[in-house]
């Protein structure tokens, strides 16, 4: 959960990447034990939502980012006048957490969050932040937030001299976790990690997991790039790779990288909860839930098309199956939302 980046500009990456056929220094994943989801029974698939509108701090527009198994959304939102700030809403209430800086010019965005009352995210100073218990804490960073686990580890990007590179940030210490490949001027980014503290990203233009203290490259699907965008507590992963046609597919990682079935190409899988309930984008122009074989236009649930909402760009799914993004409204505006599911 908590990623950000959306489908349209990731595809545009992946097509735009060049070649690879073997990266030096980079341990196949093919080599990775099988993974096994934890005993839970498949998500029934719902016949009816809840469609929720979050609302603003003011103005036009919000944006939701991330989701917690409690219910938390977080993202940013216009405010009266001028300016974007980052928010936390939960229950029906959209709480201001600022700037994250000590003065309330600028504009600062929420990425990411836990159930343990943290959230991760920009402040107006271009600065990585924690938000918990009213303080707020500087990671010392500019770059952006892919994610954060219960235990409070946060995993982004951020500039070091003049290269962009994935992060791992937990109590006061941030540490590198490199990149595929020899050149140590690789680009890398962390787009997500879970509970028990394994990364998923994207590094010399091929999906990643780190594990162990160490980055392994996931592959494709046959094309020249990947990029993986969500990773489950069972380690599972989902993402977007090329296929021998160049086409950008979403995948599921269990052990070796497939591509999602009966999903559509062109499109790109975010994120994936317990239930093996995938969310993916269709570059920026639909949302899409893909479950038990059957992938359903988040457009075409009722309760959506009766609010007249369009172009949904979900950003995550949590464990209840609730996803939470951003669609259009009749107006014109960007609006955050939570899809519930009525069983």
């Amino acid at each position: 959960m908590g990623s950000t980046k959306g489908a349209g500009s990731v595809i545009a990456a992946v097509i735009a990447a060049s070649g690879i056929a073997v990266i030096p220094g980079a341990e196949a994943a093919s080599h990775a034990k099988p993974l096994k989801r934890p005993a839970m029974a498949p998500a029934p698939a719902a016949t009816q939502w809840n469609a929720i509108d979050l609302g603003t701090l003011g103005g036009p527009g919000s944006y939701a980012n991330a989701l917690t198994n409690g219910g938390v959304v977080v993202g940013c939102s216009d405010v009266a006048g001028a300016g974007i700030h980052a928010f936390a809403w939960q229950a029906g209430t959209m709480r201001d957490l600022g700037t994250g800086t000590s003065g309330t010019d600028g504009n600062s965005c929420a990425y990411a969050a836990n159930d343990a009352g943290a959230v991760a995210g920009r402040a107006a100073s271009g600065d990585l932040v924690v938000w918990k218990d009213g303080a707020v804490t500087d990671l010392g960073v500019k770059g952006g937030v892919g994610g954060m686990n219960v235990d409070g580890i946060v995993v982004g990007s951020y500039s070091a001299g003049g290269a962009t590179r994935a992060f791992a940030w937990r109590a006061g210490v941030l540490q590198d976790l490199g990149n595929l490949g020899a050149n140590a001027g690789t680009v890398s980014s962390a787009n997500a990690i879970n509970t028990r503290g394994d990364i998923v990203g994207n590094s010399n233009n091929h999906a990643f997991v780190y594990q162990n203290g160490l980055m392994r490259d996931l592959g494709t699907l046959g094309g020249a790039a990947s990029i993986a965008k969500g990773i489950d507590d069972a380690g599972e992963i989902v993402g977007m790779a090329t296929d021998a046609n160049g086409v950008p597919t979403p995948f599921i990682y269990r052990g070796s990288m497939q591509a999602i079935a009966n999903a559509p190409g062109y499109s790109a899988a975010i994120s994936v909860n317990a239930r093996g309930q995938v969310i993916g984008s269709g570059e920026g122009i639909y949302g899409y839930l893909a479950e038990n074989g059957t992938v359903t236009r988040l457009d075409t649930i009722p309760a959506v098309a009766a609010k007249g909402w369009r172009h949904l760009e979900p950003t995550a799914i949590n464990d209840r199956g609730w996803i939470a993004g951003t669609a259009t409204t009749p107006s014109g505006d960007l609006r955050a939302f939570l899809l519930v599911p009525v069983q």
